[in-house]
């Protein structure tokens, strides 16, 4: 499925390639006038074909927040519980110590699971957000060199159509010369 989608990716890059390729270039500046409707399209459609991995992203952040919530509601009913049990048997000292212990150490354990479950989630979110921009530099460094390659061959062609007319230029003049 992922293959799929970096495939659909390719293909809307190759028609981002191929809007920029024949736009109209201007002969001064080197600069290229595009339809920016068709690019923005091409571009959104891109965004809805990034791997899974950035919206897993989403999710797991979406996750960990529901699961930081929940573990929050349950050690306030620990916390509820132990409080009840501490106010039946109050008279007795031992065992509201021990209540006492036993709730803070839930509470811990909860805030602790809580917490290694935050950083997990945090750094997975950003190695995926890391490798997502690494991928998309290295596509807009490949479209870059295209563009540049497509620049260089354009200005030599030029080049040579200019020096093409210069030599045509002379030789219509030796013509009118030896006239």
């Amino acid at each position: 499925m992922e293959d799929a989608r970096c495939g659909e990716i390719v293909v809307l890059l190759d028609q981002l390639e191929d809007l920029i390729e024949e736009g109209k270039t201007n002969f001064l500046s080197g600069k290229v006038a595009i339809d920016k409707d068709q690019m923005i399209e091409i571009i959104r459609d891109i965004r809805l074909k990034l791997p899974t991995e950035v919206q897993q992203s989403v999710w797991i952040m979406d996750e960990r927040n529901k699961i930081l919530d929940q573990a929050e509601k349950e050690a306030h009913i620990i916390v509820e519980e132990a409080r009840e049990q501490r106010q039946m048997m109050i008279e007795r000292d031992q065992i509201t110590e021990f209540a006492k212990e036993r709730a803070e150490n839930i509470i811990a354990t909860a805030k602790a699971d809580a917490k290694e479950m935050h950083m997990g989630a945090v750094a997975y979110a950003q190695d995926t957000c890391k490798d997502v921009e690494q991928r998309l530099k290295f596509t807009l460094e490949s479209v870059h060199q295209e563009v540049q390659a497509f620049e260089s061959y354009i200005t030599d062609l030029l080049r040579d159509v200019y020096d093409n007319r210069q030599e045509l230029k002379e030789m219509s003049a030796q013509l009118e010369q030896e006239e």
